[in-house]
């Protein structure tokens, strides 16, 4: 189900067969069949008598709000009901924990395509105020005037760099992982044959080496910056993921290449760890 959700399978992808996906995972056929058909409530698959499971139309999950999944209202509300929570009151409950104030996050990371997508992710998804930075531009000085503000700090990797940040500054921190959907997606693309990024930060694609390395066809990845370098070479409806931040900076030139949607990055356990930072911190929603 993360995959559909996150595209890492597209429109019109056929999905195992309930016989072949209940063998690999070893379960029941009919568990297999009742998740497929949970997922066709939801819009995510449709299920084709005699030919098999495809992937319905895609969905962007920023501009279009889809309807929340029944099964998952139903779970939360009889989850409310088991812990005493009145029906009518849950509603209440939810608010509250939405947050008493809006928490400030210092965003650290080594190049201007992370930050701002993270960026988005943490203001739309969880609401925060971010401070975002780069990394080789915190001084001792512009440290605690730009970070000694913010309630606690994230980045996506420079582990060590965070830590002695953190501890200077005596606040908590977050090192984000990626949604393995996403590096599947990639890893997928990438054996089949060229892959674009059009980014803002040429420093970018140091990253998506190290990322990209282990997968085979690490050879097909192309990054191109987006007011610098020539969007022509870019064949036509080759893999093409536009960073955030590139958008602005494309001023009406056209590729040729097939657009992959931005998706959200930050894996599950990452989610958690900000939303426990959300709860925990003083004038955060668990403390009202």
């Amino acid at each position: 189900m993360g995959d559909l959700a996150s595209g890492a399978v597209e429109h019109g992808d056929r999905m195992p067969s309930v016989r072949e996906l209940g063998e690999r995972l070893e379960v029941d056929p009919r568990l297999v069949l009742d998740a497929y058909e949970r997922l066709v409530e939801e819009g995510l698959v449709e299920i084709r008598p005699r030919s098999g499971v495809f992937v319905t139309g895609g969905r962007n999950p920023i501009s279009k709000a889809p309807a929340l999944p029944r099964r998952w209202i139903l779970e939360m509300l009889v989850g409310a009901i088991e812990r005493d929570i009145p029906f009518d009151r849950f509603g209440e409950h939810i608010l509250r924990y939405a947050g008493v104030r809006r928490l400030r996050v210092g965003l650290i990371e080594c190049n201007g395509d992370q930050l701002q997508s993270m960026r988005f992710e943490l203001e739309i998804y969880f609401g925060l105020t971010v401070t975002a930075v780069e990394l080789d531009k915190i001084a001792p000085v512009s440290r605690a005037r730009r970070l000694r503000a913010v309630d606690f700090l994230i980045s996506a990797a420079h582990d060590a760099e965070i830590a002695r940040i953190a501890s200077s500054l005596s606040k908590p921190y977050i090192i984000t992982s990626v949604r393995p959907a996403l590096t599947a997606r990639l890893a997928r693309l990438l054996a089949r044959g060229p892959v674009y990024f059009l980014v803002i930060d040429p420093r970018f694609e140091i990253k998506m080496r190290r990322v990209v390395a282990p997968m085979a066809g690490s050879e097909n990845l192309h990054v191109l910056v987006a007011d610098r370098d020539d969007l022509g070479v870019i064949p036509e409806a080759a893999p093409t993921y536009v960073m955030r931040g590139a958008w602005s900076r494309l001023s009406g030139k056209r590729h040729r290449g097939r657009f992959i949607a931005p998706l959200r990055i930050f894996a599950e356990p990452t989610c958690r760890e900000i939303l426990s930072q959300m709860l925990e911190l003083p004038g955060g929603a668990g403390n009202g």
